[in-house]
């Protein structure tokens, strides 16, 4: 895996994670925010894991970004049905994120799979 596409990934997550959870503390107050930092949390550690080098980072990455699809794509739907146009591309944006870095990892893995292959054939 190269470093940039690396540090590309974990930027994307960060931000992706830090800007929902900030605009849920700024728009619906700090009466959630403990059930809100815990997802933001477990991000950040898993982020500084994968820099570290701990490939099993990298799939443990997925499970919070499979909750944030599942969430938050019903989220974008219902704010697309009472017609909050800017909310569901708020959300919209911020999903492709998470999406886009979840690619980033799951393509680094495959690229690191298939390089770790080729070299296990012998050239005799």
């Amino acid at each position: 895996m190269k470093r940039a596409d690396l540090t590309a990934a974990i930027v994307l997550l960060l931000i992706a994670e830090a800007t929902l959870f900030f605009a849920f503390l700024f728009f619906v107050g700090p009466i959630v925010t403990l059930e809100r930092l815990l997802p933001l949390a477990v991000v950040i550690v898993l982020c500084a894991a994968l820099y570290r080098g701990q490939a099993w980072a990298g799939w443990g990455l997925l499970a919070p970004i499979a909750f944030r699809v599942w969430r938050v794509g019903l989220l974008i739907g219902a704010a697309w049905g009472l017609h909050r146009t800017g909310t569901a591309l708020f959300l919209a944006f911020v999903l492709l994120a998470e999406l886009f870095a979840a690619f980033i990892l799951i393509d680094s893995h495959l690229v690191r799979r298939q390089r770790g292959e080729a070299s296990a054939i012998p050239l005799a």
